[in-house]
Parts: C-alpha cells; structure tokens; sequence
C-alpha cells in the first residue's frame, strides 16, 4: 500500500505545477487531513499515470502542487467485463459496482434485458463511485462504465475472449474459476434471462456458467462472478 493519500485529478498533462480541480479533493486534503504546504500526496488520471506532488499552496479557497515525479503502471492484463441487469434499488446496483471495482473488473455494461425493471441510468453518480473505489483499491486504471445497452445489442457485439452467461434455468453448466483469457459475462434480472433472451445467447457463442448452489441476487451474482473471473 501506498504511504501517501491518492487522489484522482482529470488531467494531468499540465505544467509543473498542478490547480486540483476537484472540490471534494480540497476538502479532503485540507479540511480532512489537515496537509501543510511542503507535504506529499498521489495523483492519477484512472489511464496509468501516477503523479508524486508536493503541495505548494493549501487553504479554504485554492490547492496547488508540484510535480515530484509520475510513472506510467501498466494497464491489466485481461479485459473482465460484467454485463448486468440494472436493478430497482439503485442503492444495491451502486454497491455492487463499488465492490466489483475493487476485486478488478475492467469493464461494466449495465444490462436492459426483458425482465429488468428500468430505472434511471445515473451515469455521473455511477462514475464518481468507480473513482471512489478505484482510489480505494488505488487502481491507477479505472474501469470503464458503458452507456445501458440490451442483451439483443450486446450478443451481437465483436467481444473479446470467453463469453460467459449465468442464469437460473436447469441445464448443464460450467465453473469460470481459474480462467485466464479476457472474459464477459452476462447476468440477469432478479426475475432471470427469458427463455428467448437464453436461446439467443447460447446462438451467439455464450457458454452457460454456475455461480454456485443457492439462487442469488443479481448484484450479489455479479460480485460472485467478479470473484470468480478475476482470480
């Protein structure tokens, strides 16, 4: 672990020395923390880049630093893509993509199948809780959240790697632990994929899945299934 705090700032392909943006960040580093100019903090952009700053001007009003030097870090290895059935409760679809963020997910596609009940797409909300759990888990690359699609849009998609779908109807079915390759996997609502949504996806090349023996909330399948692929 890091010893000093990280914080996300949008662009840092600026100048030397670095205005964060970022109210939430200012506050948090003086208000909360109570940093004195002269003192050291992280910065990342969620691409890769990591920026060592010192702070040069601390108050109610204004945060600068400089930078101290930065690195580049890798981007993963492998794309491990949940696509998932929104929910109702926004509450709990917000949970699971905190958590899904820290285990490792690269890629989220908030899934409309025909059982979803719709709710409001809150994407800036959504993004800000990515950041959040990224800077928890200090992941300098962030996972991507993509716009809500349908299951019909997204089987049709050139998807990379294993293309998994986990679902409640009887059936045989395969464990994803231990795969090594770029991985999707699809997860329904709390009222499971249609019969037709099934038959269309298995078409497409997605192989049937368990998640274990016990019938499972969506988000709580979706943090299962992060587990298991992110192994």
């Amino acid at each position: 672990m890091n010893a000093l705090p990280l914080f996300y700032q949008e662009n840092l392909n600026s100048p030397e020395v670095i205005l964060i943006t970022s109210e939430e960040t200012r506050r948090h580093v003086v208000t909360v923390l109570r940093m004195q100019v002269g003192e050291r903090i992280l910065l990342t952009d969620g691409k890769g880049l990591e920026v060592d700053a010192e702070i040069t001007n601390a108050d109610k009003k204004k945060l600068e630093v400089k930078k101290i030097n930065s690195r580049h870090h890798d981007a993963p290895v492998r794309e491990i893509v949940l696509a998932i059935s929104l929910l109702k409760n926004a509450a709990r679809f917000e949970w699971m993509l905190e958590k899904a963020t820290e285990i490792g997910i690269t890629q989220f596609y908030p899934l409309l199948a025909e059982r979803t009940e719709r709710q409001h797409f809150r994407a800036d909300r959504f993004r800000q809780i990515l950041v959040s759990a990224s800077m928890q888990s200090e992941r300098f690359h962030f996972p991507v959240l993509h716009e809500p699609v349908s299951l019909s849009t997204l089987v049709q998609m050139d998807l990379k790697g294993n293309k998994f779908i986990a679902h409640c109807m009887d059936g045989e079915k395969e464990s994803i632990y231990g795969n090594e390759k770029d991985s999707i996997l699809l997860i329904g609502p709390e009222g499971d994929f249609s019969p037709a949504e099934l038959a269309l996806a298995l078409t497409k090349g997605f192989q049937p899945v368990t998640l274990g023996n016990t019938r499972l909330r969506t988000e709580t399948a979706g943090i299962v299934g992060a587990v298991l692929m992110c192994q």
